[in-house]
């Protein structure tokens, strides 16, 4: 700890130099205005979040904390024991959500509304809290940095941190309400509370004797620093039940550092008494929260309280042990290891007594420090490892750290090495060559990442867990070893740890920023202070001012501060790349993709049957929206409840801004159910995964889809993770990449080529054709051969790839004699026909479209409608294929937004077929959310017309199909008889109009902008131009 960190609280002026005061008082004003520049930063982009008069969030996790928010302000101070409004059928504990952290904005809510604050109140205290929060970081920061370097490393460490652009900054940005950043406060507030026990305990170095003294004047320091340790840990956990990994930390801590002070010669009874007050506080307070018997990192169970309790009990333990060395003479050496041995012993036993709970424990050990993930955990963008990005910095890990941190990285690793190292100067010449073996080691396996893998390839073992093994023991090892203060060895393990969280998931940022940010003030302030510079010296005389200390100065502001206040550019062997400042980072923040969905989602909430009275089942009073639910395996959903399928992403955004029930959400809970419908590959399976969930009255009956979800460089191969229905399946079995050749013979990812497999997904279906049929084009994709999962083209640009024909005649013959090559597979075209979906149609969609390139995809998002469908019998030629087309607009979009809907149906011997149809054509009036159906958005221009062509004659027909046919509250069929024209004639030039059509109306499918490929035009007119066009299969286009 730094010299002046031990001075009083409060400076004196009396006697003193205007240079002492301001030596001991420029901290204030420094850290305000670091303070006031991060509130700033932070905040300024607040009205990004303001669109139409509603205040929108960034992500997904902060709209389910304004729910849980919401739920406290009504039941203050109360958090939801249950969750109904996800995760449908079955309901969901929210483990993560409903704590401290969502408690305090409501408290904060009902004070400034007085009580009872309106909707709008509470949405703008939820979009400012994290700009409040990232803020506040500064206060623990700057007595962290002081602890280790005085007032210059406490001043230092809050600058770094006000400038640092990264995870930490993304995370404080207006609009992103997650406990992802009220995380890092609560945890510096323990580790600080822990920094002064230690520091406490080594000054007055307590004994148990002194507890059956009873000399409790004594103890109180100790106990009382100890005691509040022991609270604020607890409050972290409050805010993040997965922070039990704090307590472990804190376990290896006291492992280590009680056997370094036995194998140095001092008493392990000083810092015990740390670790068993601290953690028997904690662990008594988070039985206040606790929630559910059993084990589990993500609620309030067993595990947090008792892993505190397991601490309190090792140092014990551990105190009793090395007192039981001292009085048998044991040689101090022996002591680290039998302590490894007991520790191997108890983990063993722990493996074996209780299989599941180890397992849960490992599982857990490895989603936070292994460096690496699992493939459902890659799905998750903040939960991949952070040089799974390298490609996105030019393949340069310098790149990669510099743009999180500038250059306060590598001063916080040399400031680490230093912390971890200075011990070693002063000691015997063994441990000094076991510092500098450990040095070499760590360094050369940073330095040569591939070379400890491949040792243990060699010799068949893990390479991740065996370089945690040899880097993670050298350099615990030399904790144990060196003659550390308990402050510092604690900073270093704690780092240690969060170095590995970062590496393993790269949101994990948001804690190492922490450390990064007080180390690295810690080797600025201890430059600065060192006998080379003596930055003390001016303090004495402003005469004393000398070259060596602007200079000093100055280095460290250009190191620490310089290339993190300043936008730089880097070389990488892929070209230039270009960090951002702090204050970009915060110019550009925004709500992001939710401005896409919130559009459909408010026309959700106001047009479809409120939850608990679809098809009028009046039980909408049994669901209420800030209700109190007690936790169960499966709730029971009254009649007239429904879910709405969509990747689990959207959930939150369904619950909050549609007020709605999601089958998955971004608990991740559904997503099985949810990726094995969106790529099932025909209707009929699909509605069976949906049903095979819930009883009669629970079913899905609305799909929402955007055009993430179908986009290939997307959201589309997250689903391919989850997915389960067929075995062996992967994302490269719906899309390949296809690479072309560059001009210095390289490759170039050029496009993605679909599947047929990809076009029959539900997703695919649903997106890009609103359920219509779709037919092949005459398009070719060619390439000349094909490596792993890419298809490579020794071509450059698109005109060698893919080919257009005249018609699919050429093109299949093509095909036949080009083994690399397909029909179709890029954009929306399939390579065979897809059939239409019978019992989905478009009810609503957002007004918001993606971009104007993806010109082919002018929605955002769409919601779909499970329905019965119309049933409809007709009559017509023998043995053909009839055809039934009718077009559709949105009303919310207006008719340049028209697509034709078209199916496909067999006649029999005797002419006659049976289609079921989802669209309706007329009485919308009738139906709406009062009587408990949907108020369609989507509807029609005109009736259907079924055409078809059998002998050299055309047959036609049109019929409506109402609105109670397709919702069922109509049970009856339409009648279609066809009839027949002479098709020789009309192309000759006949004029007469054919008579013929069962309902005598007549169907114009010409819309702007709508008009369906090849064959959108159909008329009864009888005109031979208008009847071309309707022989050939129409096909949809995307609204």
């Amino acid at each position: 700890m730094s010299d002046d960190t031990d001075q009083s609280a409060g400076p004196s002026s009396g006697g003193r130099s205007v240079l002492d005061i301001a030596a001991d008082w420029y901290p204030v004003p420094v850290v305000a205005l670091l303070m006031a520049f991060m509130l700033w930063v932070r905040g300024q982009s607040w009205q990004n979040f303001v669109q139409d008069g509603q205040i929108l969030l960034s992500g997904n996790d902060p709209w389910y904390h304004l729910r849980s928010t919401e739920y406290v302000v009504h039941h203050w101070p109360a958090t939801r024991p249950f969750e109904i409004w996800t995760q449908f059928p079955t309901g969901t504990s929210v483990g993560q959500f409903g704590t401290l952290f969502d408690q305090v904005m409501a408290t904060v809510a009902l004070i400034i509304g007085l009580g009872s604050p309106s909707d709008h109140l509470i949405r703008l205290v939820v979009l400012f809290t994290p700009v409040v929060v990232g803020t506040l970081v500064a206060i623990p920061m700057y007595y962290l940095g002081k602890r280790l370097a005085g007032r210059a490393g406490g001043v230092l460490s809050v600058a770094v941190l006000g400038f640092i652009p990264g995870v930490f900054l993304q995370r404080s940005l207006v609009g992103t309400a997650d406990h992802n950043i009220v995380e890092p406060l609560f945890q510096s507030l323990a580790v600080l509370a822990l920094l002064v026990a230690f520091h406490v305990a080594e000054r007055d170095s307590p004994v148990w004797e002194q507890v059956r003294a009873r000399e409790w004047d004594a103890l109180k320091p100790v106990l009382g620093w100890s005691t509040l340790a022991g609270i604020a840990t607890a409050l972290y956990m409050w805010t993040w039940p997965p922070g039990v990994l704090l307590v472990g930390i804190v376990g290896v801590f006291f492992l280590l550092q009680l056997a370094s002070n036995h194998y140095n010669g001092t008493s392990p009874d000083h810092l015990a008494f740390v670790g068993v007050t601290s953690s028997v506080v904690t662990g008594a307070l988070l039985l206040l929260p606790f929630d559910t018997i059993g084990f589990s990192a993500s609620r309030f169970s067993l595990l947090q309280p008792l892993a505190a309790f397991a601490v309190a009990v090792a140092c014990l333990f551990l105190a009793w042990l090395s007192r039981t060395f001292e009085s048998r003479d044991v040689d101090r050496r022996a002591y680290p290891v039998v302590v490894l041995l007991i520790s191997a012993v108890g983990a063993g036993l722990v493996a074996v007594l209780l299989p599941d709970v180890f397992a849960m424990i490992f599982s857990n050990l490895q989603r936070f420090v292994a460096f690496d993930a699992s493939a459902s955990q890659r799905t998750i963008g903040e939960a991949q490892p952070w040089l799974g990005s390298l490609s996105n910095y030019g393949g340069s890990r310098f790149a990669l750290f510099f743009s999180q941190y500038g250059l306060a990285f590598f001063a916080m690793l040399a400031g680490l090495a230093w912390l971890l190292w200075r011990p070693f100067i002063d000691a015997s010449s063994r441990k000094r060559w076991f510092a500098v073996v450990a040095l070499v080691v760590t360094a050369i396996v940073s330095l040569l990442p591939g070379l400890l893998p491949t040792i243990a390839g060699t010799l068949g073992l893990n390479p991740t867990w065996t370089g945690i093994v040899v880097v993670g023991g050298l350099l615990f090892a030399s904790v144990v070893i060196g003659d550390h203060d308990a402050e510092k060895a604690f900073v270093v393990v704690w780092t240690l740890f969060l170095i590995a969280a970062a590496f393993t998931q790269v949101r994990f940022n948001y804690y190492l920023a922490v450390p990064v940010a007080v180390i690295s003030g810690y080797a600025g302030a201890t430059l600065l202070r060192s006998d080379y510079v003596d930055i003390a010296a001016v303090r004495e005389s402003a005469e004393n001012v000398e070259a060596i200390h602007v200079i000093a100065v100055v280095a460290v502001l250009l190191v620490l501060i310089a290339p993190l206040a300043a936008s730089v550019t880097l070389s990488t062997d892929r070209g230039n790349f270009q960090t951002t400042t702090a204050v970009q980072t915060g110019a550009s923040a925004g709500p992001g993709g939710v401005t896409g969905w919130a559009p459909m989602l408010d026309w959700m909430q106001n047009n479809t049957p409120a939850e608990g009275n679809y098809g009028g089942a009046g039980n909408a009073d049994q669901l209420d929206y800030y209700g109190t639910y007690h936790q169960t395996d499966d709730y029971d959903y009254p009649k007239g409840s429904y879910g709405v399928m969509s990747w689990w992403d959207y959930g939150h955004w369904i619950t909050v801004l549609g007020e709605r029930i999601p089958d998955a959400n971004p608990f991740q809970g559904g997503a099985t159910y949810a990726a094995n419908y969106l790529l099932a590959q025909n209707e009929t399976h699909a509605n069976e995964i949906l049903d095979s969930k819930g009883d009669a009255n629970e079913t899905t009956r609305y799909v929402a889809v955007d055009w993430q979800m179908a986009a290939v460089n997307s959201k589309f191969s997250a689903p391919t993770v989850f997915y389960d229905d067929r075995e062996g399946v992967n994302r490269y079995d719906f899309y390949r990449p296809l690479l072309s050749q560059t001009q210095n013979g390289g490759y170039q990812l050029q496009a993605y080529v679909h599947s047929q497999d990809y076009y029959e997904t539900m997703l695919v279906r649903l997106f890009r054709y609103q359920g219509s049929a779709m037919s092949p084009e005459p398009i070719v994709v060619d390439w000349d051969r094909s490596q792993g999962p890419y298809y490579l083209s020794n071509g450059q640009g698109s005109s060698s790839t893919v080919r257009q024909f005249n018609t699919t005649a050429e093109a299949e013959a093509y095909v036949a004699n080009d083994s690399t090559s397909q029909i179709g597979g890029v954009g929306r075209y399939p390579s065979e026909y897809v059939p239409a979906l019978e019992h989905y149609r478009l009810v609503g969609l957002s007004s918001k479209a993606p971009s104007q390139q993806l010109s082919n995809m002018p929605a955002w998002a769409k919601l779909y409608e499970r329905v019965p469908g119309a049933t409809v019998q007709g009559s017509g030629p023998a043995n053909a294929n009839v055809t039934a087309s009718v077009t559709m607009y949105s009303t919310q979009q207006g008719e340049n937004q028209n697509f034709t809907y078209t199916q496909r149906a067999q006649t029999g011997p005797n002419g006659e077929f049976t289609m079921t149809l989802p669209y309706s054509t007329t009485g919308y009036d009738e139906y709406g959310p009062e009587n408990g159906y949907t108020n369609v958005s989507v509807r029609s221009t005109g009736n259907y017309t079924f055409s078809a062509t059998a002998n050299g004659t055309y047959w036609t027909g049109s019929a409506d199909v109402t609105e109670g046919q397709v919702n069922g509250a109509n049970d009856s069929a339409t009648q279609v008889s066809m009839s027949e024209l002479d098709l020789s004639s009309l192309l000759g030039g006949s004029s007469e109009s054919g008579d013929g059509s069962s309902s005598g109306s007549s169907s114009s499918e010409s819309g702007s902008g709508g008009s369906s490929d090849g064959g959108s035009s159909t008329s009864t007119d009888g005109t031979a131009s208008d009847t071309t066009a309707a022989v050939t299969e129409p096909t949809a286009r995307a609204a």
